[in-house]
């Protein structure tokens, strides 16, 4: 799997890239090392060094900047925790797939996930430059690349997709807040 074809192929064309994908045998490790580790980087420390460079509007208090060790730990601090985060998230589609008449398979649904967050972690680069970090937004088709994906990933009946797609996003935003509650807690801001 080259990386950036895969990166292409899920943007561009994600019925083709997905057809491709449910015919592979990714490791649960392989993919982790050569795909989610490297792309799952993209979002702290694009945040990192977009708001340690240009800083970041903090209410009244003006332009504020997180000092470069403290961001950086923090940082590392997300990153670190994303990939269990990852792996949470994958675990529970693969456990209620059946409910929605889909196959249980845990390495399959790790996929579906990792393959899925793809355009959030792209988004994400947006951080980097003053006032394009709305343009996270684009992140959001992700839910059309899982929704696309999850048929030939977990076996679910197009008739179920509609439901299973929202119950999964409900997920997603948890676990993203569960996620942002635990950086707060172990790397608390710390800014200048």
């Amino acid at each position: 799997m080259n990386l950036l074809s895969r990166i292409k192929g899920l943007i561009l064309t994600p019925q083709t890239e997905w057809a491709q994908i449910s015919q592979e045998e990714t490791s649960v490790l392989d993919l982790y090392r050569n795909y989610i580790a490297v792309l799952a980087l993209l979002p702290p420390f694009a945040s990192f060094f977009g708001s340690w460079l240009f800083g970041f509007s903090y209410g009244s208090q003006g332009t504020m900047h997180p000092t470069f060790a403290g961001g950086l730990y923090r940082a590392f601090v997300q990153y670190l925790l994303s990939l269990p985060a990852l792996f949470l998230v994958a675990f529970v589609i693969s456990a209620i797939a059946p409910h929605f008449e889909g196959k249980t398979d845990d390495r399959r649904a790790l996929m579906l996930t990792a393959y899925s967050f793809t355009p959030v972690w792209l988004a994400s680069l947006f951080g980097l430059v003053p006032g394009l970090r709305w343009l996270d937004v684009l992140g959001f088709y992700g839910i059309y690349v899982f929704s696309v994906g999850l048929p030939p990933m977990m076996r679910v009946p197009r008739e179920n997709l509609d439901v299973f797609t929202l119950a999964m996003l409900f997920l997603v935003v948890a676990t993203v807040a569960l996620h942002g509650w635990l950086v707060h807690l172990i790397a608390p801001q710390q800014l200048i």
